[in-house]
Order: C-alpha cells, then sequence, then structure tokens
C-alpha cells in the first residue's frame, strides 16, 4: 500500500509505473490497475526450493523462490518492459545481492526498509518509522554514496490526509467519537477485544467507527458485536480513512502505516503492536508523547485496555497533549519529499 500511494504521486508527476508482484499476489492486480498502473506477475514455483533454508536472510520465507531467481526474473521482465529510470524494492526477503543484480538495468534503485536487518546496494533508502536512534540503524550496511530519506517526514500518506488536516479544528479533549482499526486482516481480533472494552464504559455509549478490512476473517463475528453495541456503526474495507479518523476524538489500534495517518491528524491513540516490528515504533512514539502504548496485543486483557480508555475519557488534558505530540510528527507532505528526492536526483535520461 506504501508503494502505491508513491505510484499514485509519480504518476501525477508524469511518471510511467510498473507493479512487478509474484503470482501469489495476484489479488493486488485489480487494485494497482484500477489506479492506472501495469501490473508484470512472476510466476511462482511449484514448490519451495531446498536453497532456502541456508539463504541466512531473515524472511527468505516470505519469497517462494531464491533470490537469485527472483532477481533473474525482474530483469527479464524489466528487458520486457523497456529501459527504466528507477526501480523501488519494498521487500523483506531482498538485500544488497538482489539489488547489485537489477544493476545491469536499473540506473537507480531505492529500497524501502524499515527493519535495518540486512545490506542493501541502493541510492536512496526510505525508513518512514520512527525509532529511537534511528540514525545508527542503517550504520555497516548501506554504500557511503547512499541518501537516507528517515522518519516520519517522509510518510507515504494518501493527498487526502494532508487535505483533511487542514480542516481540523483544535482539539477540546473531550471524546464524542471513537475510531477503531487494527489494519487489514486482523487475524487475532483485536477488534473484539476493543469494542469489549468500550462496551465496558460507564455512561451513555459513544458513538464508534469501527474499520475492518475485506480479508478480516472476523468480519462477521466483529458485525454482530456492532450490532449490539449502541453507535457502533462498521465500515468493510473503507477508503474514506482519513475522512473517519478526521470525526473521531480517540483511536483505539495497532502499528504500521496507520501510526502516521493518525498522527497526520492528531487524533490521541490507544495503541497495541500486533507484531514484533511495530514494538520499537510504538516504544518511540509513546516517548514522543504521540499516543498510549499498552503492549503487545497478545498480552493486553480486554480489562486492561477497558480501565486504560477509561481513565484516559477522565483526562481531556492528557488527550489534548496527545494530539499535539501527534500533529508536530507527520505534516502529510511526506509524499511531496520523496517524489522530490527522486526528481532531485535521476539521471539525465530520466523522463520524470
Amino acid at each position: 500500500m506504501r508503494c502505491l500511494s508513491l505510484a499514485r504521486a509519480l504518476a501525477d508527476d508524469g511518471a510511467n509505473v510498473f507493479f512487478l508482484l509474484r503470482s501469489h499476489a495476484a489479488g493486488l492486480t485489480r487494485l494497482i490497475e484500477g489506479e492506472g498502473h501495469s501490473v508484470r506477475l512472476l510466476p511462482d514455483p511449484d514448490r519451495l526450493p531446498d536453497a532456502l533454508a541456508a539463504d541466512g536472510t531473515a524472511h527468505v520465507h516470505w519469497l517462494p523462490t531464491t533470490w537469485q531467481k527472483d532477481a533473474e526474473q525482474t530483469l527479464e521482465a524489466i528487458d520486457r518492459i523497456g529501459p527504466v529510470d528507477w526501480l523501488i524494492v519494498d521487500h523483506y526477503a531482498l538485500d544488497a545481492r538482489w539489488e547489485r543484480m537489477q544493476r545491469k538495468r536499473a540506473p537507480c534503485i531505492l529500497a524501502i526498509d524499515d527493519l535495518a536487518d540486512r545490506n542493501h546496494d541502493c541510492d536512496i533508502l526510505l525508513d518512514q518509522n520512527l525509532v529511537l536512534e534511528m540514525e545508527r540503524r542503517y550504520r555497516g550496511l548501506l554504500p557511503k554514496t547512499c541518501k537516507l530519506l528517515l522518519g516520519p517526514r517522509y510518510a507515504l500518506l494518501r493527498p487526502e490526509f494532508a487535505e483533511q488536516r487542514k480542516s481540523l479544528g483544535g482539539r477540546s479533549g473531550k471524546v464524542s467519537r471513537i475510531f477503531v482499526c487494527y489494519g487489514g486482516s486482523d487475524p487475532s481480533n483485536e477488534t473484539a477485544k476493543a469494542l469489549a472494552a468500550i462496551k465496558r464504559l460507564s455512561g451513555n455509549p459513544l458513538p464508534v467507527d469501527v474499520v475492518v478490512g475485506l480479508s478480516n476473517p472476523h468480519g462477521s463475528s466483529v458485525a454482530t458485536m456492532c450490532e449490539e453495541l449502541p453507535g457502533a456503526v462498521l465500515h468493510r474495507g473503507a477508503d474514506n480513512i482519513a475522512d473517519l479518523m478526521g470525526r473521531a476524538d480517540l483511536a483505539i489500534g495497532a502499528g504500521g502505516v496507520m501510526c502516521w495517518e493518525r498522527c497526520c491528524l492528531g487524533l490521541p491513540t490507544l495503541a497495541v503492536d500486533i507484531a514484533p516490528n511495530q514494538l520499537d515504533v510504538l516504544t518511540a512514539l509513546a516517548a514522543a508523547g504521540a499516543l498510549v502504548y499498552l503492549g503487545s496485543a497478545a498480552s493486553v486483557t480486554e480489562d486492561q485496555m477497558a480501565r486504560s480508555l477509561e481513565a484516559l475519557l477522565r483526562d481531556p488534558a492528557r488527550i489534548r497533549a496527545l494530539g499535539k505530540g501527534a500533529l508536530a510528527l507527520v505534516d502529510g507532505e511526506g509524499l511531496r519529499r520523496v517524489c522530490a528526492e527522486l526528481e532531485a536526483f535521476r539521471p539525465r535520461s530520466a523522463q520524470f
């Protein structure tokens, strides 16, 4: 999704964008082509190669073939597309070895990463996350000439968040509406835990916007909970997230790109991590006064969430402070900044 946001912005600047996906991700083709971009599918093998186990890359099994085979197929796909100005890679199982092979066809490479756990051979590295000691994470992992774009200043948010930010009023600290979203799939059904905590609140029921992805395996049970919770509205596969966040006074959710969407709109948040790579980001956001981090979703109970939510609702001053802390981190102009960096770095033959 962050690549799709970047593709939209580049296309607006006149670029022709091609997505290279493996065939197991073919379900995204309609979404990407609906945005006006082209898709090339790289075929998956019938069986996983035995060489994967000895590869050494932390997320090697996220790629259904060897990095060498993937690199060869990528080169073949680029040959069919024709000359390219930039190759943008966003995959945790690909590293400097793969990128060096792509130098045969790609004059410039942008790597998107947020793990800092492997070497890269790229011209620009983008990590839009906020992590303590951010500047040190990639030491020894990049070429000396690589330009670093680090932090939420470069968050790849859709333009509607910057637009929604312009119409924000000042937050009083009073909560009249809650926004609940844990991303597209939410396999452990943290949405249900949040709804159960809201149901336990004393006083009159608060309106709640509940967002779940179309791939959420718990959609039916969440729908039932929303029907039983006065004021709750379920949104499946919503495409108006910025509007829903703009209406809310408090959010309950997890890490990921939605952190930067909430920050852009100054939305105070109660957060849990639903994956190990969210822990450092949420810890840093809590330290910056941008959210309340409760801990890992696996260990945070419904009772703990209910008590934390009740305490926060009784503290308007803290809610106001969280909103201000969030607003200070993200201004919604990250896409513009990244596109400007690509434009400035382009070789003379670049067409955008």
